[in-house]
């Protein structure tokens, strides 16, 4: 009778065991199967990023050959063509024996023309934003804004400027130029005031206007706000982010921070 029961109780305690190690083996499972479902979101998540940042990558690219052509024609076409315009009204000039006043005008108005065609084709330049360091980059297309009179853009530059690669320095330079374009088509702004903080690891730029402002989340669900998404789009491919904050009356600040390479 002891003899059968020490069966019983074996027989138990091995069913408990094989029951036990049955569990433990089925929530491995589980475990190995969720950690897999992870993995392989994760790896889909990661494959969507990389494909999302070539086409952002080959977009920009396209935009810069078209600025190039852009560049290109108004400097081979238009700037001719202004530029023999004005000739001939020098030619008008000297054949008449009392010049008009008004041709002296449109003499001056052709040669303003001019000088803001040379300088928006040098800010499309690729290859002219290339050869200056990106402050310097700044510094040209606020002295073009300035000199226009429609606001008046400073620039401050904190800690050491430090080389970046060509490409970098290009697509950081676009979404100052974008953000500059923003303010002067919608922010109705007297003042901009540019930040570039050089630090230990990253470069901090801010732009920061004293326009209308706007609802960001609104702006940003609206075809208008295209020129917002290209500007945090353009941080993200160079593994940064922009923050862009904005109230009604309130003006706008733009933040970029981008990890030094």
């Amino acid at each position: 009778m002891q003899d059968s029961n020490q069966q019983i109780v074996i027989i138990i305690i091995a069913v408990i065991a094989v029951l036990l190690f049955l569990g433990i083996l089925l929530l491995i499972m589980i475990w190995a199967y969720n950690n897999r479902q992870q993995q392989v979101a994760a790896e889909k998540m990661q494959m969507k990023h990389a494909f999302d940042r070539q086409l952002l990558q080959a977009t920009l690219e396209i935009q810069e050959e078209t600025f190039n052509n852009i560049s290109q024609e108004l400097h081979d076409h238009v700037g001719q063509l202004l530029s023999l315009a004005k000739v001939q009204l020098n030619i008008i000039g000297q054949r008449a024996e009392h010049p008009d006043t008004g041709l002296h005008e449109v003499k001056d108005t052709i040669g303003q023309a001019m000088s803001i065609l040379r300088d928006v084709a040098k800010g499309l330049s690729t290859e002219r934003v290339q050869l200056f360091s990106f402050a310097g980059n700044i510094d040209q297309e606020i002295e073009r804004i300035n000199r226009s009179g429609v606001t008046h853009v400073s620039l401050l530059v904190e800690g050491t400027e430090r080389p970046m690669e060509e490409q970098v320095k290009l697509i950081l330079f676009r979404i100052i130029q974008e953000s500059l374009q923003n303010v002067l088509k919608h922010a109705a702004a007297t003042a901009v005031e540019i930040t570039c903080r050089y630090m230990d690891t990253q470069l901090y730029v801010s732009i920061c206007d004293n326009g209308t402002g706007f609802h960001v989340a609104e702006a940003l669900s609206k075809k208008s706000g295209l020129g917002l998404q290209h500007i945090t789009n353009r941080a993200a491919v160079l593994g940064g982010q922009a923050n862009i904050t904005s109230h009604p009356g309130k003006g706008t600040i733009i933040t970029i921070t981008i990890p030094h390479v």
